[in-house]
């Protein structure tokens, strides 16, 4: 499923724009933290390149439909913020090359998405209304943000 999908198919929950993306950043996060393990056999597992690739190419399109967010007409977000997203998203596209040409540091890629969770957290009151908190990988990942 592609980050797009991923994302169209989670906001179709009733839930806020920040919780949608909170989740979405939960499980492409997951998914990354998976890839820096699978990174150190890499070179010689097709399997574990072919997760690496996957886990960063989602994350990348996660973050192109949020600078793309940030450029659509009545996004209410501050200006100065939607300017920080725009950076992050150029940043995170070029750390993904570099990462994809099996350079790059996969961690710097988790700890943004990390702390742009933390910034988004959902509020107690929502997470005990909808009774959405994920388990496995992904509730580790929200344990931890």
């Amino acid at each position: 499923m592609s980050g797009i999908d991923a994302y169209k198919k989670t906001i179709t929950q009733t839930a806020t724009s920040r919780d949608t993306e909170y989740r979405l950043l939960a499980q492409v996060t997951a998914e990354l933290i998976k890839a820096v393990e699978n990174k150190k056999g890499a070179a010689n597992d097709p399997t574990k390149m072919a997760q690496v690739a996957t886990a960063l190419n989602w994350n990348k399109q996660v973050w192109d439909v949020f600078v793309e967010d940030c450029g659509t007409a009545g996004n209410q977000l501050p200006r100065d913020l939607r300017a920080a997203i725009v950076s992050l998203g150029i940043w995170v596209t070029k750390e993904t090359a570099i990462a994809l040409e099996g350079e790059g540091d996969l961690d710097s890629l988790v700890a943004v998405n990390r702390d742009i969770m933390k910034g988004l957290k959902p509020s107690q009151s929502t997470e005990n209304q909808t009774n959405l908190k994920p388990s496995g990988a992904v509730g580790s990942i929200l344990d931890q943000a």
